[in-house]
């Protein structure tokens, strides 16, 4: 009797209580992100060949993504995105920029579209990185920003003569190697099995080890085009795969 007493009162409270809003599979908002990154990337390389016309149509097709992910986890973000306080302002901040920089395509203003779009790579890094979370973008990114640092020597040689000069080259020779090699390793089994992206990074790091060996023979002219053919692939990095 007591057991059938227990068992009434745990049911009358379940009825009583509200229904609780599961929050979504965090992998399911890491796909559509990704999916709606997949036209930004696109996008910003057509802008930056100034093809605005086109470039809006990859816009257009973002905006539809975001808005479905607003939709989708705006309300109810993955547990792991739970208590992050600007969850949903750094969403809607987004979608303000794709908005923004979809207008400016419309209109023809390469550079103003750009600029709209421009942090919305950063603002979705931070997101991850303040909820514990990393994927294969975040590894592009610290790639990128440390080929950024090493292509400056295209411009700026140094002395072969001045060993801190050339010790400051190895030094951000060492940490673009390292992270285009976390590029590789830590890509998607598909991504792995892509022979344009295989090739692409084969390519980069026999051309990053080049590097060390214009660095052994003082080669200034060596330095510099192995950093402009460099330029190409970092780029391409991204806007294929990032």
């Amino acid at each position: 009797m007591r057991t059938l007493l227990f068992a009434l009162a745990i049911f009358t409270v379940s009825l009583a209580s509200p229904p609780v809003a599961h929050s979504a599979p965090v992998h399911e908002f890491h796909k559509a992100a990704a999916d709606a990154y997949g036209f930004y990337r696109e996008a910003f390389f057509l802008l930056r060949a100034g093809n605005t016309q086109v470039a809006s149509l990859e816009l257009e097709e973002m905006a539809d993504q975001w808005d479905g992910i607003i939709k989708r986890f705006g309300a109810k973000p993955p547990s792991v995105y739970s208590n992050d306080p600007a969850w949903n302002k750094t969403l809607v901040e987004i979608k303000d920029r794709i908005s923004r920089g979809l207008d400016a395509a419309i209109k023809g203003k390469a550079k103003a579209a750009r600029k709209a779009l421009g942090p919305i790579r950063k603002m979705l890094s931070d997101l991850r990185r303040r909820n514990g979370q990393i994927n294969f973008s975040d590894y592009v990114d610290k790639a990128n920003a440390a080929f950024k640092e090493l292509f400056k020597f295209r411009y700026t040689p140094p002395d072969f003569n001045v060993v801190e000069q050339v010790d400051q080259l190895r030094q951000i020779t060492a940490i673009t190697e390292y992270w285009y090699e976390q590029c590789l390793d830590n890509a998607p089994e598909a991504l792995r099995k892509d022979p344009e992206f295989k090739r692409l990074m084969d390519d980069s790091l026999y051309s990053l080890s080049r590097i060390w060996v214009a660095i052994a023979v003082k080669k200034e002219a060596n330095l510099i085009s192995i950093l402009r053919g460099l330029n190409s692939s970092d780029r391409i990095l991204f806007f294929r795969f990032g």
